[in-house]
C-alpha cells in the first residue's frame, strides 16, 4: 500500500493548490490559476518536483528489486545438489505464485471476457519456458551479466520485428548506433567478468545461450500477452493465462527432471521470506510499472529501472552474496555506461516517434510489434497495455506476468 499512496499523492499537491487558490485548482491548473497567490504556485512547483524525485527513487527501487529477485531465487535454488536442474521447479513455483498474485485484481476487471481471435497469443507462457536457466547462470557467472544478457536479446528481437515491417530506415542510424554499443557493453562485461576469474565452462556458455533465449522469449511473449490482453479485456488476465500456460508446459519438463534425472523438489521452511519477497515483488513490478510512465515519461522511466537494475546487481556481484565475486573495475563500469548510453539511444529514438496506424485498428496487434511507438500505459487495462513498448521488459526469470505489461 506504501507505494500506491504515493502514486496518488496528486491529490495531496491538488489540495495544496486548493488551499492557495482559494479555489478548485488542481496540481497542474493551480499554476496557470489567475487567483493563485505566488506563494501558492511556488509552493505547488516545490510540491510537483518532490513528487518527481519520489517517483524517480520508486522507480530505482524497482529496478533494484529485479536484482534481488534473483538473488532469492539463486539462494532458493541453492538448497539443492543439483541446482541446475533443481531450477526448473523454482521458476515453476515463482510464476504460479506471480499467478496467483494476480487473480484478484483480473476477476476484479469490468471488462466481459471474449475468446481470443488469435491462437497463437495463448502460447505467450511456452515463450519463457527457457527462463529456469537464469537462476543457475546468475549462480554461475554472476547477477549483472544474466540481466545484460537477457536485454542485449530483447533489443535483439525488437531490431528483428522492426526490421520485418520495414521500420528500419536511414534516419535509425542512432538507433542503430544505439544497439551497437549494447552488444559491446554485453562483450565488455564478459571481458570483465573474465578478469575477475569467471571461468566460461561449455555449461556456463550453454547457460549463458539460453538465458538470451530466455530474453527473446520474453520478447515474444509480451507480443502474445498484448494481443491476448484486447480479446480477454485486462492485462492482468493475459497474464494469468499466459502463467497458466507456462506452468502447465513445464509439467512435463519437471516430471523429467523428478523422475528421469531423479532431483527431488527440495525447499526449506528458512525459505519462507525469500518466497514471500518473490511474490510481493511480482506484484510490485507490476503495478509500479502501470503506473509509473504515465508519471515520468517512458523513456525516463525505462532507463531509470535500468541505472536500479545495473546498481544494484554491480553491488551484489561486487559482494559475492550468489557465490561468485564479480569485481566492479573499470571495465565493468564502461560496458554499464555503454549499455545505458546504448539502450537510452534505442529507445528514445523509438519512443519519439508518433504511432503508426493500422489497419485493423488495433497497433501492433497483429503485426508482431514488440517494440511498439505508443505511448506506454498508465493503468491495466487491455486498450491501454497494447502499444507496451519492449525496452521496458523485465530482465529477470522470475515471472511470466512482467512481459505483458509495459519493461
Amino acid at each position: 500500500r506504501i507505494f500506491l499512496w504515493v502514486a496518488g499523492a496528486d491529490g495531496l499537491i491538488g489540495g495544496i493548490g486548493d488551499r492557495f487558490a482559494g479555489r478548485s485548482c488542481g496540481a497542474r491548473a493551480v499554476v496557470a490559476c489567475p487567483r493563485a497567490s505566488r506563494g501558492g504556485r511556488r509552493c505547488v512547483r516545490m510540491a510537483g518536483r518532490a513528487l518527481q524525485v519520489l517517483y524517480i527513487l520508486w522507480a530505482l527501487a524497482v529496478g533494484a528489486s529485479v536484482s534481488v529477485q534473483l538473488l532469492a531465487t539463486v539462494v532458493i535454488n541453492r538448497r539443492s545438489s543439483s541446482p541446475t536442474y533443481h531450477a526448473v521447479y523454482i521458476s515453476s513455483l515463482g510464476v504460479l505464485l506471480g499467478g496467483i498474485i494476480l487473480l484478484p485484481q483480473s476477476f476484479a476487471s469490468s471488462a466481459p471476457w471474449k475468446r481470443p481471435k488469435r491462437w497463437w497469443s495463448t502460447l505467450g507462457g511456452m515463450c519463457s519456458l527457457p527462463a529456469f536457466c537464469c537462476i543457475p547462470a546468475g549462480a554461475m557467472l554472476g547477477i549483472q551479466l544474466v540481466l545484460l544478457c537477457q536485454l542485449f536479446a530483447m533489443l535483439s528481437t525488437a531490431l528483428v520485428f522492426d526490421f520485418r515491417k520495414g521500420d528500419i530506415q536511414r534516419s535509425d542510424s542512432l538507433r542503430l548506433a544505439g544497439f551497437g554499443a549494447v552488444l559491446v557493453g554485453v562483450v565488455t562485461d564478459n571481458i570483465s567478468a573474465g578478469s575477475s576469474g569467471t571461468k566460461f565452462s561449455p555449461v556456463a556458455i550453454a547457460l549463458l545461450a539460453a538465458t538470451f533465449a530466455s530474453g527473446v522469449g520474453y520478447a515474444l511473449q509480451a507480443k502474445c500477452n498484448s494481443r491476448l490482453a484486447l480479446d480477454v479485456g485486462a492485462t492482468p488476465r493475459a497474464i494469468l493465462i499466459s502463467a497458466a500456460v507456462n506452468v502447465g508446459a513445464s509439467l512435463p519438463m519437471g516430471a523429467g527432471v523428478y523422475w528421469g534425472l531423479e532431483v527431488p523438489l527440495t525447499l526449506d521452511l528458512q525459505d519462507w521470506p525469500l518466497w514471500l519477497w518473490c511474490g510481493f515483488q511480482s506484484a510490485f513490478y507490476t503495478c509500479s510499472l502501470a503506473i509509473l510512465p504515465g508519471k515520468l515519461g517512458y523513456t525516463t522511466s525505462y532507463l531509470t529501472l535500468l541505472v536500479g537494475k545495473l546498481i544494484s546487481s554491480s553491488v551484489l556481484d561486487a559482494l559475492g552474496v550468489t557465490g561468485k565475486v564479480v569485481l566492479f573495475d573499470w571495465l565493468r563500469a564502461l560496458s554499464l555506461l555503454l549499455v545505458l548510453v546504448g539502450t537510452a539511444f534505442f529507445s528514445g529514438v523509438a519512443s519519439s516517434r508518433p504511432p503508426q496506424q493500422r489497419s485493423d485498428g488495433a497497433d501492433g496487434a497483429d503485426g508482431g510489434d514488440v517494440d511498439s511507438e505508443a505511448q506506454p500505459p498508465s493503468s491495466c487495462t487491455a486498450e491501454e497495455s497494447e502499444g507496451a513498448p519492449l525496452a521496458a521488459l523485465p530482465c529477470s526469470s522470475r515471472t511470466v506476468g512482467e512481459a505483458g505489461g509495459l519493461d
